[in-house]
């Protein structure tokens, strides 16, 4: 399973990224911000107009928070 995400056939989900952290020794947070951002990405990378409208959204969403 681990060598298909490795190779991109297969997407972690949020408790395989943090087992991942934890194998490696690294704050999940870091692993969870790379695979929160991935997500994004994939996300808006056909949106090249309207990505960045989208993503100044979520910010103003998170401040509020």
């Amino acid at each position: 399973m681990y060598s298909k995400i490795e190779r991109g056939e297969r997407r972690a989900k949020r408790e395989q990224v943090i087992a991942l952290a934890e194998t490696f020794k690294v704050n999940p947070n870091e692993f969870l911000t790379l695979w929160i951002a991935d997500r994004i990405i994939e996300a808006t990378e056909n949106e090249k107009e309207l990505a960045s409208g989208a993503l100044n959204t979520v910010i103003k969403y998170i401040k509020n928070l």
